[in-house]
Parts: C-alpha cells; structure tokens; sequence
C-alpha cells in the first residue's frame, strides 16, 4: 500500500453511468492493449453503446488508479499487472483494496458512514479531517459510485448506506489517520543535522546582506527533465532537478562545441533544438558552464563538484545566494504548504513579484534532493528537520514590512476620511465575522470589502433594510445591484433558523437587486443546500478575505464578479477559477518580459535581442501550466509593445525590451493612480 502522500487525489469516471463503473472497466481492459488514437467501445448496463479514444480515457481517467500503463517503446497503453490480474478473477473486494492502495480517501470513505450520512456530509470529513482540496462533490461521487457499482455502498435517496460487503471489507483495511493525511505528524528530530562539507562551505560564502539577497535573480529558466529516473518516485517520469542539472554538466565533459552539446542534449536526454538555447541561457546564468572560446562551452571551476551525488546541500546553499527566494522557503514551509501558496506568500512577503508555480516546483525539487523538504501529499510540502537546521545557517532576506502598501492606495474611497487598508478589512472581517456582539461593524467591514473589490457599496442596516447594498456601476445593460446579508456567528456557524429567505427575497425586490449574498463564518449544512434552492450565495469570511488578497495583485472586473455571483451552486470554484485567470493573465506577461530582458542581457549578436512569436510560444509552455494559447500570448506581446507600456519593441513581428521592466511597472502604477484619481472625483460629484 502507497503512503498516503503518495496516493492520487483523482479517481477517475467512466462514462456511460455511475453504476455501470466495475461492468465499464472490464470491457475496456480488454480491448487493451491498444495505440493511443485507437477508439475504446462499451456498453453500460442498459446497453447503451460509449467510447473515446484510447489516449484521453486511460490517461486522463485510469492511469492515476494504477489500472493502466503506457508502454513508450511501443506507444500503447496496457493493462497494469493488478489489472490483468483482476479481469482472470473480477472480484468486488480487490478492486476496492486495489483503489484503497492507490487513492487517497477510499477506505476512509466507507469508514465515515454513520447514520443519516450524505455525500455532503463525507465531502465536509474529506475536506475537514483528511485536509483534502476539494470544493465540489465531484470525487466524492466518483467515489461512492465506484463503490455502489461493486456492491460497497447504496444511496437512499441523499443517505449513504454501507452494505455487509462494505461493512466486512472495512475491516480488511489498513485506514490512515487524520493527523497523517493533513501531515501534522511529526517528524524525526535525530536527522536534524548538517554536513560538515556544506557548514565549511556556508561558513566561506556567508555574509550577504539585504541589497545582495533582494538583489538575486528571480528566474531560473528552463531545466529540462525528461528522462525516467530509478532515484525519484516510482510514479514520476521526470529526473529529479539535481539530476537534470547533474546530467548537462555532464555531457560538457572539460568542454566541446555548442553544436555538439546540442546534439548530445538531443540524443541523450531529449532536448529538442528548439529548448536547447533556453536550457543554455539558464545553465549560464546558474554560473554552471561557460564559453571558454568561439563557441565552446565547459563547466567552471566548482561545477562538476556542486553537482556531485552527495552535495545536493551544497548545491542548494549555492543556488539560494544566486535566485530569490530560495532558503526562505524553509522558513515558510513550516507548516505544510502547496506551491500555490507558496507563490503567493512569495509575492506578497518577499516581495518576488515574478514567482510562479513553477519556479517554486523547481526550487522545491533541489529542496527536495537535498533532504530539506519532503512533500506530504501531491500539492503540500513542508521542512525536515535538517531542512530548519540549514536554513538556521543561511543568511536570509527579511520580509518586506510594506508588502501592501501600494494595493491600499488604490482601494476605492467612495468620501471615506481615512483609506481602508487590505490588511485592517482582513482583520475586521475575521474578528467581527466570530463575533456575535460585533453585528455592526461586521457590516461596515462587509461594505468596506465591496468597496475594495470596485462596487459603490453602501451599509444601510436596520428594520426593512439588507444590511449591504452593493452597486456595479456600469454601463446600462451591465449593470447590476447585490443585497449582502451578514451573519456573524460566536459559534463560528451560521445556523438554519438565522436566515430567512422570504426576508432576503423582500430585501431584493426593495432594492431593485439581481443578486442575494448571505456572508459568515460558516454554514449549516442544510442552510448551503437550502440557499442553492433559493438563488442565494453563501460566502464564508475565508473565502471573501481570499478574493480580497487574490484581488489586491490581479482583480477581475465587475463582469467577471457577476459570474461568480450567478452560481449559487458552485460561486466558490466560479470565483478560483475567475482569480486564477487573472493570475494566469499577470504571469503571462511578468514571464514574456522576463524573457525579452534575459535574451536582451545574453549578448546574441546573431539575434540581437529579438524573440520570434513562436519561440516565445515555445519557450513560455515549458514553463507555464495550463500552456498559454498562441492568441493569449499575442495579446500580452501587443499590450507590452503599446506606445503606453512601451517596454517591447516589434519589428516584422519579432519583439525585443525596449525599456528597463523596473520603467514598465513604473509607467503602469502611473496610470493606475490617475485612473483612481479621476474615478474619486467622478464618485464625489
């Protein structure tokens, strides 16, 4: 059985019917194995006919549960060893053992069955006790319909039931604690030790002060990592990143043509031409190869040694005085962390404005190697103990103490005396939100967040009245009007006698309004089923001081808002994935600059600092996930080379920097504050 960190958060789905899961998968196994393109035809139970390509329904659907392999030499998929197995003997039991091995939240699943227990209810236990990321209850009805389709479990009506075979194989299963899934266990203090070699080695390199360490390139670059590795997870198909580096330093030898490194870097690792100059550029900046005459290239003086097995470490305390925000994440990850939020806390306490979730996986990966960070689940990762022992000898950057400062200047006003600050809406949504004796100033701080996210928000209160009435102010047509109802809680959960919807529906035809929004703490189970009935949003004080620290760095417009507004049955994942766009959005240009800065500063005369449109295509989807579509990277190219922004300049549609990124974001915060300006003054007539 795989750790639960280990284990897929997915289970895939069929389709063709919930129930006809376990009748669905013997019929495709057997079709196996088979070329990706080939297309997979089955019947569910009432006979109707299904299919789908082979490559999307075994890669995307299949593989995370072990029942399928792809075989590369062939390029076929295959039934795994279990699978193959388990069609000569189909039993019930071992299938669900099998996913049990292999997916996170199976058995545990089963075991939280009580009495009158939902599918609501079992996503609350996920999410709560086994710390699982999920807003819907998408994975929980793959779930419980794998297992109604192997005779686990029925559904009576909204009631989850355990059958006798479910209640006989519950007790067959090796069940992982809550503390371990959510990674509070602790770890071995008896490793929490250093290398001599990297002591000896911080102890020569330290004494880098603050300019140095806020100094510090921000990018890695492109590491390439194809190649299957025997040292990394039996289920990663990648090198780890000390490898990748290990191997390139490698095929240099004492030194050969750039050609010739090229075609080694295709033959051996698979480098196509076309990455091979970005993986160049990032070996250079490293300060790992040089060029040592006309087109030759050999590692320095100290490569071959800060890439030897054994000196992941030393490897680590040398790239963290080259790249920002490198030993801080020890520092950070003290408590389990994904790279998300790593990203974030990033951007926000270190002020590294160009991280990415992929350049904290990289940073985390050389983490990783060298023992100072382990990963708990597939998002989260946290410190080891000789993790907090190394960073205790690093020279680190301080937190910037003014992370915010420019954000708050640029919150809506709206005649206020005093400016609302992220920081003091956060603290009074959070402490008066829990606090019951507190209604009024939980609405004043409710409106003040409205105001923030660019509504006309206004808190009106008392008898006949919605607490908040929020006003997008736009062009007739799209304009529109919220009523937002407060709810502060001691408890810290909104019970189902506290909101009345025929008051929330009066409120809303009094007020013209075409949305109802109801925020607290948290609700009552039955009241979010209630309000999905009614058209009314529940949003909880966490997810509105989310938005609010996602809308500080990249907003998204009262259009979008509305979007998230109109899905009272999934607002939270609505809103993620509006935040998530914008986010995308900002990366996407931070990443596009970077490039045109890195090959301005390359020294190229061949190019002369110009990038084609298609090697920035390129270059940007190795780097970024989802893969930016052509059309998108085009907008930012037009938006940065615009005579406003003027940081690109486009010449028979190549693009080079044509200013300074420091004077880019400084000619941007410029119109940012007049266009604030000029919408306080148009608000105060």
């Amino acid at each position: 059985m795989k750790p639960w960190r280990d284990r897929a958060n997915t289970l895939g789905y069929i389709s063709g019917g919930i129930e006809s899961q376990a009748s669905m998968l013997r019929q495709i196994l057997g079709q196996l194995p088979c070329n990706g393109k080939t297309s997979l035809i089955w019947k569910n139970l009432k006979g109707k006919e299904v299919s789908a390509r082979c490559e999307e329904l075994c890669r995307s659907q299949l593989s995370t549960a072990g029942l399928v392999v792809r075989r590369e030499k062939e390029g076929q998929w295959a039934a795994s060893d279990y699978s193959a197995q388990w069609l000569e003997n189909p039993e019930p039991e071992s299938l669900v053992i099998h996913f049990h091995n292999n997916v996170k939240f199976i058995g545990e699943l089963l075991e939280g069955i009580g009495a009158n227990t939902s599918q609501t209810d079992l996503l609350n236990l996920a999410r709560d006790t086994y710390g699982l990321p999920w807003s819907s209850l998408d994975q929980i009805r793959r779930r419980t319909g794998w297992l109604r389709s192997l005779g686990m479990l029925e559904l009576w009506g909204t009631q989850v039931v355990r059958t006798p075979s479910g209640e006989a194989l519950l007790n067959q299963l090796d069940l992982c604690l809550p503390e371990e899934a959510k990674g509070d266990v602790a770890y071995s203090e008896e490793v929490a030790s250093v290398d001599p070699e990297v002591m000896q080695y911080l102890s020569d390199s330290s004494g880098m002060d603050q300019d140095s360490l806020r100094g510090r390139r921000p990018l890695i670059g492109y590491i390439p990592r194809g190649t299957k590795s025997t040292s990394r997870d039996s289920d990663e198909s990648s090198l780890s990143a000390s490898e990748a580096v290990r191997n390139l330093i490698s095929l240099l030898g004492n030194g050969i043509t750039i050609e010739h490194f090229r075609n080694a870097c295709a033959e051996q690792l698979g480098i196509t031409h076309s990455s091979f100059q970005s993986t160049l550029h990032a070996l250079r900046h490293m300060g790992l190869i040089e060029q040592v005459a006309f087109n030759v290239f050999a590692p320095t003086a100290d490569a071959h040694w800060l890439t030897d097995v054994g000196n992941e470490q030393v490897l680590v305390a040398y790239l963290h005085s080259r790249y920002s925000f490198f030993g801080e994440i020890l520092k950070v990850i003290d408590e389990p962390s994904t790279t998300t939020s790593l990203t974030t806390q990033a951007k926000e306490r270190f002020g590294y404005a160009q991280a990415s979730n992929g350049e904290i996986r990289l940073r985390l990966g050389f983490l990783q190697d060298a023992g100072l960070a382990e990963r708990v689940d597939w998002q989260r990762f946290r410190v080891t103990a000789a993790g907090k022992a190394f960073s205790d000898l690093l020279s680190l950057q301080i937190e910037s103490a003014t992370t915010e400062g420019p954000v708050d200047n640029l919150a809506p006003k709206q005649g206020e005396p005093q400016s609302s600050s992220i920081r003091e809406i956060v603290h009074d949504l959070q402490e008066y939100g829990k606090d019951g004796n507190e209604s009024k100033a939980f609405e004043e701080a409710i409106a003040r967040a409205f105001q923030f996210l660019g509504f006309q928000a206004e808190h009106l209160g008392g008898p006949g009245r919605t607490d908040v009435l929020a006003v997008a102010q736009l062009a007739p047509g799209d304009d529109y009007r919220v009523i937002i109802d407060a709810k502060s809680s001691g408890s810290g959960v909104v019970t189902e006698s506290s909101v009345k919807f025929d008051a929330l529906r009066d409120h809303k035809r009094k007020h013209k309004a075409d949305h109802a929004v109801v925020i607290g703490p948290d609700f009552a189970t039955r009241l979010k089923d209630w309000a999905v009935e009614n058209g009314v949003i529940m949003l909880q004080v966490d997810d509105l001081v989310s938005a609010l620290k996602r809308h500080a760095c990249n907003p998204i417009s009262l259009r979008d808002m509305r979007s998230v507004l109109s899905r009272a049955d999934a607002h939270r994942d609505e809103m993620a994935d509006q935040y998530d766009a914008s986010e995308r959005r900002s990366m996407l240009i931070g990443k596009i600059l970077a490039l045109a800065f890195q090959e301005a500063v390359d020294n190229d005369p061949m190019a002369s600092g110009f990038i084609s449109v298609e090697n920035f295509i390129y270059a940007l989807r190795k780097e970024v996930t989802p893969r930016p579509t052509a059309e998108s990277v085009q907008e930012c190219l037009d938006f940065l080379s615009s005579p406003l922004v003027s940081a690109l300049e486009e010449n028979k549609g190549r693009y080079k920097l044509a200013d300074s990124p420091h004077n880019a974001a400084t000619r941007l915060r410029g119109i940012g504050a007049s266009l604030v300006s000029e919408s306080r003054d148009i608000m105060a007539e």
